[in-house]
């Protein structure tokens, strides 16, 4: 499949019709300045849905009459018209279509338009792209449509970047969508999308971190497989520890009753003992009692006896005068006798009381010793024996379901390490792009060796004087001239120059390994900036590269604008070239 573009055409009402026709091969539109031979390249590209802004075309089409452009394609013989009005309804062009894949009707130069097609995608049948074609935007494969005017720094140089000293090979805007057009271009593979992307990008991070699970599960797990014993064998220990410890708590459970039992017998015995110290106390008071009463007694009839035989008479207390001993009253002593031979009396018998009491505290003293000495026994040996040989086997218990516990925790490790593996080769196994969207990567070293030698041979057959060397820089996606860039040394008609070969360079590229050809080449002025200051190309390099258009459009159509002072001594005509000439009054338009 090749296309060309047959011609040119504007019309207007109140104006006479202008068009220019063009060839298959090399066209060189030629004049002198003010003609408008870049309107015509201007024309070219808004029939095709680009230049959407009023101050993108070069002439005011309200003050020249001009409303309607027309542009005609050739596709292997089949003409598609393409026509969009200047004035009005400037984003609907109509194309009137003789080729099948390109359906006549109304299209739309805006790509956000719901009720008419795109004309950007439909015109990438030229080239044998049928289909819609997503590609990358951006580094994370945000979907764009790959349109006509994606690649126009492929297929078109205008006068405004002609000259740039950046790279004429990206667009100002959309450069990642660009490089993805020409890897398009190149294999025909189609690119993954946004969310594809996101997706890959979850599973990688899901994959990163079961990788991370796995790494501590296989830590963890080594810690958990250092006690040999499997847990049949611990359940086992675990059972004979529990009828140990059941028995231990039976007899754990004897003593104590044991020592309830002595301890209750120990509280009544010590409640007796009370009672005994208590009787035994007033027993005491008592006895001393007795012993006063006693005593005073005593006294009564032994100071009776040694006064019976005194003649010392007794004195009144009251009046002091001489008592008669007939007056003496001797009935006190007898009762003081009697009374001392009862309290005599009472008094062995409460020695006979006291005697046994003391006999009974100490047998309940004994008793009670006794029971303490019982008791403390089985206190000691439930605190010495028994209460330590079952912490010994709880301790045994809880060290064995600790084992068990983690041997679980391993088996339950190893089946999540299983899951989490299946995972990962699932995750291995689904598509979707790893890394982001770098399309100057992706182009492969390849590209860039094979366009600085595609670069070299064209500067060399076109007689570039003083080249040394020559690279193909992937950062700036320029060429570099004996280790410089372009920049460099170079000015303005040099620029123009070298951005021309890089752009047949590309071009070149593409038709030599790409699935999808690159046919329409345009350059607007290649020789841009000659006629300021004394910059002068050598003749030689002006021929060699005119001579590279023309060995271009053997194959390709070639649409060169030039000023006609600038064009080399050659024979164009014999040469096969259509060459168009505005070097009068009349331009391409008919204007007054």
């Amino acid at each position: 499949m090749r296309f060309y573009i047959k011609s040119v055409e504007a019309t207007g009402p109140t104006v006479k019709r202008a068009v220019v026709s063009l060839t298959k091969g090399l066209n060189i539109i030629a004049g002198i300045s003010n003609k408008g031979k870049t309107t015509i390249l201007q024309f070219i590209e808004y029939a095709f849905g680009g230049l959407n802004n009023d101050s993108d075309i070069s002439i005011d089409s309200s003050q020249t009459g001009y409303n309607l452009v027309k542009v005609t394609v050739n596709v292997d013989g089949k003409n598609v018209e393409l026509t969009r009005n200047l004035q009005k309804n400037k984003s609907t062009i109509n194309v009137s279509s003789q080729y099948s894949a390109i359906a006549s009707g109304e299209y739309s130069a805006s790509p956000a338009s719901t009720t008419k097609p795109f004309i950007g995608t439909i015109l990438m049948n030229l080239i044998g792209i049928s289909s819609e074609i997503k590609v990358p935007a951006n580094s994370e494969y945000k979907g764009q449509r790959l349109t006509w005017n994606t690649l126009k720094p492929l297929w078109f140089l205008d006068e405004d970047r002609v000259s740039n000293t950046k790279s004429v090979l990206l667009p100002t805007q959309g450069k990642t969508a660009f490089l993805a057009g020409i890897l398009y271009l190149l294999n025909g593979e189609k690119f993954s999308t946004n969310k594809e992307y996101k997706a890959q990008e979850k599973r990688i991070a899901v994959k990163n971190y079961i990788v991370k699970q796995l790494a501590n599960a296989r830590r963890k797990q080594k810690q958990l497989r250092k006690f040999p014993e499997n847990k049949i064998d611990l359940q086992s220990k675990i059972s004979e520890i529990e009828e140990n410890a059941k028995k231990i708590d039976q007899q754990i459970a004897e003593k104590v009753n044991q020592s309830k039992k002595i301890y209750s017998e120990m509280l009544k015995l010590s409640d007796q003992l009370s009672e005994c110290q208590v009787a035994l106390n007033r027993y005491r008071t008592l006895k001393k009692q007795y012993i006063s009463d006693i005593k005073r007694l005593s006294f009564i009839a032994d100071g009776e006896k040694t006064f019976e035989n005194l003649e010392v008479p007794f004195l009144c207390p009251v009046c002091n005068q001489p008592i008669s001993k007939d007056q003496v009253d001797e009935s006190h002593i007898a009762a003081a006798k009697v009374e001392l031979t009862k309290v005599v009396s009472l008094l062995k018998d409460l020695e006979q009381s006291v005697t046994s009491l003391e006999v009974k505290q100490h047998s309940l003293t004994d008793r009670y010793d006794t029971c303490k000495k019982q008791k403390d026994s089985i206190d000691n040996e439930l605190g010495e024996k028994y209460y330590p040989s079952l912490r010994k086997l709880q301790n045994l218990e809880k060290q064995y379901r600790s084992q068990i516990e983690k041997q679980s925790q391993a088996e339950l490790l190893d089946s999540m390490m299983s899951e989490w593996g299946a995972k990962i080769e699932e995750i291995d196994g689904e598509s979707g792009p790893t890394e982001q969207f770098k399309p100057k990567d992706k182009l492969g070293n390849n590209f860039y060796a094979k366009m600085a030698e595609i670069i070299g041979d064209l500067l060399n057959r076109s007689n570039y004087e003083g080249l040394k060397s020559i690279g193909f820089k992937k950062s700036a996606f320029d060429l570099e001239i004996n280790g410089l860039p372009k920049t460099k040394n170079h000015g303005k008609g040099y620029r123009s120059y070298l951005n021309s070969i890089a752009v047949m360079a590309l071009s070149k590229y593409i038709n030599e390994y790409g699935k999808y050809k690159s046919d329409l080449l345009m350059i607007d002025t290649p020789l841009d900036g000659l006629e300021e200051g004394k910059e002068r190309l050598p003749k030689g390099m002006q021929k060699g590269i005119f001579k590279l258009f023309m060995e271009r459009g053997e194959s390709n159509q070639t649409i060169i604008v030039e000023n006609i002072d600038h064009l080399p001594d050659i024979d164009f005509k014999q040469n096969g070239v259509n060459v168009i000439r505005y070097d009068n009054n009349q331009g391409f338009l008919y204007l007054d």
